[in-house]
């Protein structure tokens, strides 16, 4: 059970951090100064409102100027986190010794529940002929 709640946070971790990184775009669709259409995945569908002769809000109207339409697409660009920063920075042969030394004493303070048993499944070659003879390496 415990190793698969570690498993379970282990993904959420995963996750937390690919879609910290991920950059995006959000597609807006304006229309009479109201959203309209929100995407986050294409474009922003339209209102069907884009004609000039459909707004009855027009700056310009009343002018010989050109008409300037009701409607707006707005695009935004969301960037994610794209500093990347070294886990462990100057990280010397004594500071590892030292965490190995406080985590395996850490450990083996729990008492008899924890065993190593290193070379549990680990049995000796055998051996069909003299070592010794056959490199002629002797004791003197």
């Amino acid at each position: 059970m415990v190793q698969f709640i570690h498993k379970i946070i282990a993904f959420i971790l995963a996750l937390i951090v690919i879609f910290s990184s991920l950059s995006f775009t959000v597609e807006k669709h304006v229309c009479g100064g109201e959203i309209v259409d929100v995407s986050y995945i294409g474009n922003a569908e339209s209102c069907g409102m884009e004609n000039e002769n459909d707004c009855d809000n027009n700056d310009f109207s009343h002018k010989n100027f050109s008409k300037k339409s009701c409607c707006d697409d707005i695009s935004e660009y969301i960037q994610g986190n794209n500093i990347e920063q070294p886990a462990v920075k100057n990280l010397e042969l004594d500071k590892v010794q030292f965490i190995l030394a406080f985590t395996f004493s850490y450990i083996s303070s729990f008492g008899d529940n924890i065993k190593f048993i290193n070379f549990k499944d680990y049995y000796p070659p055998l051996f069909n002929r003299d070592i010794q003879v056959f490199y002629q390496t002797f004791l003197i």
